[in-house]
């Protein structure tokens, strides 16, 4: 690509695409802070349309500062260029990709947004991305846009883990448990959520930082007293 330099105050000139990060306000006040004292260190990154590509924090710190935007340009960037170049300069947050493909139409990203935007239980960001996971979980994979959604299994498991409330009541909705009891479930399709629950009532279930071990453990309680052909691992 391409690259050339722009000074302008033209501020209406500049548009943002729908996958640009969301505004935070503490950072844009941290920016102008350190403009002010240091001046800009860094121009912001544009394609030949005025699209923002890096720098939307910086831009608006500027704006509002009434000081000018000093853009490079880069002929020919488009909305695929602002992963890339934003985790070049720091690193983005789960949410941040999610809203970025979504906003570029991508419907596993899209559902799986609008269930984490409407959640109104204790289970986190993480642990609904685990839960309705079409697989396994993995970070990587929904960065690179690969996320696949089960929206029926993904409301089972949430139903299953916020129904062990009164069996595990400090910890059934916690991360570090509900990573390990995703994991048991769909390991095993014989798995019954009912099963598990009489079991908590007469045994105690250990929930450990490692994820592997807190499977050990509600494997081991599961299977007590059971015959051989019924269980888990």
């Amino acid at each position: 690509m391409k690259t050339k330099f722009v000074r302008t105050m033209d501020y209406d000139r500049f548009r943002f695409f729908n996958t640009n990060r969301n505004i935070v306000e503490s950072h844009v006040r941290k920016l102008m802070a350190s403009i002010s004292e240091v001046g800009l260190l860094e121009e912001i990154t544009i394609n030949e349309d005025y699209y923002i590509i890096d720098g939307q924090h910086r831009f608006e710190a500027l704006k509002r500062m009434s000081e000018d935007i000093v853009a490079k340009i880069k002929i020919g960037a488009s909305s695929d260029s602002i992963i890339p170049v934003n985790i070049m300069r720091r690193g983005w947050s789960i949410t941040d990709y999610i809203n970025f493909y979504a906003g570029q139409g991508n419907h596993n990203y899209q559902l799986i947004k609008d269930i984490i935007e409407s959640n109104d239980s204790k289970l986190s960001t993480g642990t609904l991305l685990d839960l309705y996971c079409k697989g396994f979980y993995m970070p990587n994979y929904l960065r690179k846009g690969k996320y696949e959604i089960n929206i029926e299994k993904g409301k089972r498991l949430a139903e299953m883990l916020i129904g062990l409330e009164p069996f595990i009541p400090l910890y059934s909705q916690t991360t570090k448990f509900a990573r390990a009891f995703s994991q048991v479930v769909k390991t095993n399709e014989n798995f019954d959520i009912k099963r598990l629950q009489k079991q908590l009532q007469k045994r105690k279930l250990m929930i450990y930082p490692n994820v592997s071990d807190t499977v050990r453990s509600i494997v081991e309680v599961y299977n007590q007293s059971l015959s051989e052909k019924n269980r888990i691992f």
